[in-house]
């Protein structure tokens, strides 16, 4: 009998340890899966994010794909046609036109309004997440920039000239600094590749919109006509880019303003290491982006964040991880690395590395009242081909700037 007690507590022993080591009965662990681009893909930062959050939540193990940026939203067209789409995914502001109209992405506002990060991120940013001022939030806001204007301030010094604060002091200031005998120019305007961010940084600070409050599309108002006017003569009236303008890109841009050739360059803090590096902090000069109405300020910024595809079956599982990445600690982990832009959340914003950062503070004031592309189907064309194409016959003169912003409204207005 004394064996067979032993025996007996012996199994409950072993019963005992077997449930320890072994996953207790409905704790099933569900898998998401997650896309993304990184700028650099070999920052170690993301991977360590996603073993971070997987340690943390054992109930949840994310496995994520990295694709090229120049792949990624093909990709994710054909996945979302296939119905093969990832449960969630980095994604671009004005993407969401096309996949919202496709039924594919899932709402987020029922996730959010239990999200105890919600109030934290800056209050203009929810708008990047929406189609138009009245629909719901599909993207939750991760990482921006904003245009803002870089300045020679030795320049400007010498001739005596006030910060280009307005576009009256702008203009000015381009061009007393625009001297072709000496290869001088006031501004490296962006005619070529990539151009269109700069172009509607301008179009937006004279009071101008691609779109009014309930989505519709004013591209070819008189006013956006005439904003878009300014802007071209800035190159064939006024004379204060380089000649080169209708075809410069990013590279070209910034080596100008490097080299001496420009005084101005609007561009955003992804550049600011850069400038500094080969100029001299003392030399570099920066402000928000000039408005005609200083009253009335306003940018361009673009976001990129996260959303849920509405084919998802974890889709609260999701949530909870992009929600993750937007938390305090992890984004400023994400802003300080090598893909770092401008941190959605106050509580990050405040924080003395960015608001030391002169380049960073005048970024993040911008915040609340910068304005994205329209999340318009249309927009990724626009971004693609149309703009530079039209832009550069504008700036020859082979077309007018109506007959410009005529295309650019059409392109908006298409589903």
């Amino acid at each position: 009998m004394f064996k067979n007690s032993r025996v007996y507590i012996f199994s409950i022993l072993i019963l005992i340890l077997i449930l320890l080591v072994s996953p207790i009965q409905g704790q099933k662990k569900t898998i998401i899966k997650y896309w993304l681009w990184l700028d650099d893909p070999t920052d170690p930062m993301f991977p360590d994010l996603v073993k971070q959050f997987n340690s943390q939540n054992p109930d949840i193990q994310v496995e994520y794909e990295l694709i090229p940026l120049a792949q990624y939203y093909d990709k994710l067209v054909t996945a979302v046609g296939a119905g093969t789409a990832p449960d969630c995914a980095r994604f671009k502001d004005w993407w969401l036109g096309a996949f919202v109209d496709a039924g594919a992405l899932e709402p987020l506002d029922n996730y959010l309004k239990n999200w105890s990060g919600y109030k934290d991120v800056i209050a203009n940013l929810w708008n990047t997440g929406k189609i138009h001022s009245k629909s719901p939030i599909y993207m939750m806001p991760h990482q921006f920039i904003t245009f803002y204007l870089y300045y020679r301030k030795d320049w400007f010094k010498e001739k005596n000239l006030p910060p280009p604060t307005d576009l009256n002091k702008f203009l000015d200031a381009a061009k007393k600094l625009t001297d072709p005998s000496k290869n001088q120019y006031g501004f490296g305007l962006r005619g070529g590749a990539g151009g269109q961010d700069q172009w509607l940084a301008f179009i937006v600070a004279q009071g101008a919109r691609l779109v009014d409050k309930n989505g519709k599309v004013i591209a070819d108002s008189p006013e956006a006509i005439l904003a878009n006017q300014w802007y071209i003569d800035l190159y064939r009236v006024h004379k204060v880019a380089p000649p080169s303008a209708p075809t410069d890109a990013y590279a070209q841009i910034l080596g100008a303003f490097q080299a001496g050739i420009t005084a101005m360059m609007a561009h955003h803090v992804g550049s600011s290491v850069l400038v500094t590096q080969k100029l001299g902090e003392d030399k570099v000069g920066v402000v928000p982006m000039p408005s005609a109405d200083p009253k009335k300020p306003a940018t361009m910024m673009t976001m990129s964040g996260n959303v849920i595809f509405s084919g998802s079956k974890n889709k609260e599982a999701a949530f909870k991880f992009i929600s993750w990445l937007t938390e305090k600690d992890q984004m400023d982990k994400w802003c300080r690395s090598r893909q770092g832009q401008l941190p959605v959340l106050k509580s990050v914003a405040s924080m003395p590395y960015y608001k030391n950062n002169i380049f960073f503070k005048v970024s993040l004031d911008q915040a609340k009242y910068a304005i994205a592309w329209p999340p318009l189907p249309g927009v990724g064309y626009i971004s693609a081909q149309l703009w530079q194409n039209l832009m550069q016959k504008a700036l020859l003169g082979e077309i007018t700037s109506k007959e410009m912003m005529e295309e650019i409204a059409n392109a908006l207005r298409k589903k």
